[in-house]
């Protein structure tokens, strides 16, 4: 439960949350990758099935948020948030499971957000 790492941006600045797993030999497999960005129950970013799931997307984050989709199978799980707003400031974690893996990894990253 500690924190992993502390960024920092400026409002209007883009962001970027880091996280990283260390994949298998080879590679993961996005087509049974599950990773979630959250703020506690509020869910930033969601990607399944080898593509984004926005559907229940938290409006204040709609069109802001994007994952390195070409370096995730070497397991960049890192997300981008344009735009970056004052309310943005928080606590983010960060889980990464793989379907029939048990094992799920989790990082904490807050992010502090100073006005121009």
């Amino acid at each position: 439960g500690q924190l992993d790492t502390t960024c920092h941006a400026f409002v209007g600045e883009t962001v970027v949350l880091p996280c990283t797993t260390t994949p298998p030999p080879g590679e993961l497999t996005l087509a049974k990758s599950m990773l979630y960005w959250q703020i506690g129950s509020r869910l930033v970013h969601f990607f399944q099935n080898g593509q984004d799931s926005l559907k229940s997307q938290d409006k204040d984050f709609r069109g802001r948020t994007s994952l390195f989709l070409d370096q995730m199978k070497h397991g960049n799980l890192s997300l981008k948030i344009s735009n970056v707003q004052l309310q943005d400031k928080a606590e983010y974690t960060c889980i990464y499971k793989q379907t029939g893996d048990h094992q799920t990894k989790k990082s904490k990253i807050k992010l502090n957000v100073s006005g121009k």
